[in-house]
């Protein structure tokens, strides 16, 4: 009994004064490993002889630091800093920063082979150890040998797991082969920034409240989205391309919300195959900050995602964006717009781009709206009037309405189609100047506008010109009509000069049968037998073509021919009475494929000297 207490005691004052030097940025299990290395033990038995519990100090718990540092002698406050201090449920605190499992592996065996080998071959066996930032797994390399790491298999329990020195000597010929065909890799801008963080601490930006995880996560995201990369998992992805896409995210990351906005700005306006949305064109980096949206730390990030998809998308209302409702939407789709106006979405399209004064291509390229817009669109829209419900405000023809226009006394406009609107303040103006006039008197010979205009043979247009003009006046308003025709105009006022068609130009059917004096059906027999030619037009109000009445055509005609409106009128006859005195002398008609129209020859006319001298003695 004597001689075990005695061996007891040995081991005991040797423990005590076999330490070892701790590395810099080494984990106290790592330390406790190697002293219980030095000293031929476990480091089980070791802290059991030392009054310490292994599977305590392995979890650091203050109390075992304390008393590792007073039998050991090393400093307290690095024994703290290098411990993987758990602070709440799988989150951690490395070095001067924090993390949670999704990074860091506190039971896992990573190891530089290099710093490995240079260790054993210096100071023996103990020499094995692991330092804390190994354990971050976005670090994928030596920061001193620019080696990649190598991770070591889990031993049976995790407390056989941080035994470091007895790791490394289990599978010492796999490190030895590493360290020796290890390639170079310079360590990344965003490996950089890690350590930096674990060092010295977050810094003073916009994402220091952010842990380890959220951090790679939201680089590893960005940069993948940035390089066009799907990203099913960090697990699955490949160690290159995860050092690539974390340098590329932090990079935009780093400098700052705008920064980020620009950068989201720009794969907003990348082209591609699927239907732009904040979702598609963000990709990986929606679909980690739609998980992560919850935590506390990234609510910088999830602040600039959420304004960004609100000012650049259409939303519905009620629409939620990472879990937050939109304030007012910003931007909706034509459908969404459709919905609201009542309008189609190729009118609302046209209508835009006239109130926005747009070219032809951006015109071309709305895919969606804002509700401004949308209301300036719809504010435009219903000041408008289309030519039939401008016919019947001013209680006029539609043709009316299109002479008014040509005289300038309504302003149209056109939406890319045939159709015309005229805007309401003119309609509004000119029924204003008709309830202005003074009202029908009793006395005094006065006519409504339309008996007038057929009495003196004057377009109604034209008189409507003339009163705005100033040239004409005397006009009252009666009480028993709307619109224009509540119009009464003086018998005795000076219109000046009857409206007579001329053949200035090519004329339509009607405007042929004025000309001739003769009825529009025989104006088309007249044309379908040849003796008028015709043209197609295209009617600028209904981009249809229709057929009119060449010029031409019409002066070979009157040097031919004779209408017996014509006729009549130059003898100041009825056109029934002479029509049967031309009968009576036999004068023939012209052959229109089978059918009676009175147009005559000039020649046969001539022949009938009564029919002649009736005409010129009228």
């Amino acid at each position: 009994m004597t001689g075990v207490m005695m061996r007891d005691a040995e081991i005991h004052e040797r423990q005590l004064g076999l330490t070892v030097a701790p590395f810099a940025g080494e984990t106290p299990a790592s330390i406790v490993s190697r002293i219980a290395a030095r000293n031929a033990i476990s480091p089980r038995n070791l802290c059991s002889d030392l009054g310490l519990r292994w599977p305590f100090l392995c979890s650091g718990y203050p109390d075992q630091l304390s008393g590792l540092a007073d039998v050991a002698g090393l400093k307290l406050a690095n024994l703290k800093q290098w411990n993987p201090e758990k602070i709440g449920i799988g989150r951690y605190r490395v070095g001067l920063t924090r993390s949670s499992t999704g990074v860091f592996r506190r039971t896992a065996t990573r190891v530089c082979p290099v710093c490995i080998e240079q260790a054993l071959e210096k100071d023996g066996r103990h020499g094995a150890h692991q330092l804390l930032e190994w354990n971050v797994m976005c670090l994928h390399g030596c920061e001193h040998h620019k080696v990649p790491l190598v991770e070591l298999p889990r031993a049976g329990t995790s407390h056989e797991t941080y035994d470091v020195v007895a790791q490394i000597a289990r599978y010492s010929d796999a490190v030895k082969k590493a360290a020796d065909a290890g390639p170079k890799i310079a360590p990344t801008a965003f490996e950089v920034y890690v350590r930096q963080r674990i060092t010295h601490g977050p810094r003073r930006d916009w994402l220091g409240e952010l842990e380890l995880s959220q951090l790679h996560g939201a680089c590893l995201s960005l940069g993948a989205a940035i390089c066009g990369s799907p990203l099913s998992s960090p697990e699955t992805t490949n160690s290159d391309l995860e050092r690539e896409f974390c340098a590329e995210g932090l990079s935009v990351l780093s400098a700052g919300p705008d920064s980020l906005m620009v950068c989201m700005e720009g794969l907003k306006s990348r082209p591609g195959a699927r239907r732009s949305y904040f979702s598609t064109d963000l990709g990986p980096f929606y679909s980690w900050i739609r998980a992560a949206h919850g935590d506390a730390e990234v609510k910088s990030i999830v602040d600039s995602v959420h304004a960004f998809a609100v000012r650049n998308y259409t939303m519905k209302p009620k629409k939620r964006v990472l879990g937050r409702p939109v304030p007012a939407v910003q931007r909706m789709s034509f459908e969404t717009a459709r919905e609201q106006s009542g309008l189609s979405v190729g009118f609302l399209k046209r209508l835009i781009s006239h109130v926005d004064n747009l070219s032809e291509a951006p015109s071309a390229a709305l895919t969606e709206t804002t509700p401004d817009q949308l209301s300036r669109a719809i504010n435009f829209w219903g000041g408008l009037r289309n030519l039939k419900s401008t016919a019947v405000a001013l209680n006029v023809l539609p043709t009316q309405v299109k002479g008014l226009i040509e005289r300038g006394i309504l302003r149209s406009i056109r939406f890319g189609t045939a159709l015309r609107y005229v805007l309401a303040e003119d309609v509004d103006r000119l029924l204003a100047e008709v309830a202005a006039l003074p009202e029908l008197p009793d006395v005094g010979a006065f006519l409504p506008l339309r008996d007038h205009c057929q009495n003196q043979r004057i377009g109604l247009v034209r008189l409507i010109t003339l009163w705005r003009e100033g040239r004409v006046g005397g006009f009252v308003r009666g009480a028993d009509a709307i619109g224009l025709q509540a119009i009464y105009v003086p018998q005795d006022v000076d219109v000046g000069v009857c409206d007579t068609p001329t053949a200035t130009r090519d004329l339509t059917p009607l405007e042929t049968a004025a000309y001739l004096k003769i009825g529009v059906g025989a104006i088309r027999a007249l044309r379908d037998a040849g003796y008028l030619g015709h043209a197609k037009r295209l009617n600028a109000d209904t981009n249809h073509r229709h057929s009119l009445i060449t010029q031409s055509s019409i002066r070979e005609f009157e040097t031919r021919f004779l209408t017996l409106g014509q006729l009549a009128t130059s003898a100041r006859v009825a056109p029934i009475h002479l029509a049967r005195r031309l009968d009576r002398e036999g004068v023939p008609t012209v052959t229109c494929r089978g059918r009676h129209v009175r147009v005559y020859e000039r020649s046969q006319v001539a022949e009938h000297e009564v029919v002649a001298r009736s005409i010129s003695n009228g």
